[in-house]
Parts: structure tokens; C-alpha cells; sequence
């Protein structure tokens, strides 16, 4: 695996970020990791940043959990002869537990899983990356990598947006 050039441009203010992620974006420059020492929502709007396909994936697995929970249930039902006196052949009204049950456990799992896969857990980092521990006590930082003319593009626009310090990586 061939390990990429790469910068991280650290920043004291928001406002210089905010400058730089658009002159980067609109430079064509791909920025892999914004750090930030608390929660931006202007930064996550000037990232574009794209809702995660998590919600999908619980909202499927529930429903085919629930509905192999109901299945499982009618197949052991009708298979075994559990028939009592006085009770409908496929009792629904107990079903109803088993529905949300196994909805509830699929969908954890489910979700779990995506979570894992989806933010590459465990990551293996080959070399050493961008982060810097003072991206989460006072300053911002920005990630990019590429090729030599686009790494010299995006220290040129990182400095002029106001970078503390720009480090290869």
C-alpha cells in the first residue's frame, strides 16, 4: 500500500476554517478530516456533509426482524401442533411480543454492525495521520492529502486563510 503525501493545517479561529474548507472545496482539493475542538454545525454545512445511511438500515433490519420473528413464531405454531382448546389457531395477540422483541434485537444488532463498518472500527492507521491532541482543546485542524501540485495549491490557500502552522503528514 503506497503511503500518500499529505498536510494538516492547524487554525486558531472558526471563522479561518470556515475560509479555508470553501477556497479548498471550491480549489477541487479533497479534505479528508476537519478537526474541531467542540461540535460545528457551520463547519458539517460547509463540509456538505451527507446524512449517514444508518437510520435506513435499523428502520429494514427492524422490519424483517419482526416480521422473521412473526414467521418463526406461525412456523413453530402450525409445525408442532400447538393448538389449545378456546384459542384461535394463529393467536396474534401474543405474537405482538414476539414482533417487538425480535424487531428491537435485529435492529440493535443491526445497527451496531453498520456503526462499526460504517466509522471503519477498528481503524489501522499506516503512518501518522493528521490528528493533533490540541484539536480538542483549543485549536481546528484540516486534513488533506494528493499529489505534490495539489498539496502545494492547498498550503498556499491554507496559509492565506490563516493557518497557525501547516505540518506534512
Amino acid at each position: 500500500m503506497a503511503i500518500q503525501q499529505g498536510l494538516v493545517g492547524v487554525f486558531i479561529y472558526l471563522d479561518d476554517v470556515l475560509r479555508a474548507i470553501s477556497k479548498l472545496n471550491g480549489g477541487g482539493i479533497t479534505i479528508k478530516n476537519v478537526y474541531s475542538p467542540v461540535k460545528s454545525p457551520e463547519i458539517i454545512e460547509a463540509m456538505e456533509a451527507k446524512p449517514s445511511g444508518i437510520r435506513p438500515v435499523s428502520l429494514i433490519a427492524g422490519i424483517l426482524g419482526g416480521c422473521s420473528g412473526l414467521a418463526l413464531a406461525t412456523y413453530a405454531h402450525l409445525r408442532w401442533n400447538l393448538i389449545t382448546g378456546g384459542k384461535p389457531i394463529l393467536p396474534w395477540i401474543p405474537w405482538v411480543v414476539i414482533f417487538f422483541e425480535v424487531l428491537i434485537l435485529i435492529a440493535v444488532l443491526s445497527t451496531v454492525a453498520a456503526l462499526l463498518i460504517k466509522g471503519r472500527i477498528p481503524r489501522i492507521h499506516y503512518g501518522k495521520g493528521g490528528y493533533r491532541p490540541t484539536f480538542t482543546g483549543d485549536r481546528f485542524g484540516i486534513e488533506v492529502y494528493g499529489g505534490s501540485s495539489e498539496l502545494g495549491k492547498a498550503r498556499a490557500i491554507m496559509k492565506e486563510s490563516g493557518a497557525e502552522e501547516i505540518d506534512e503528514i
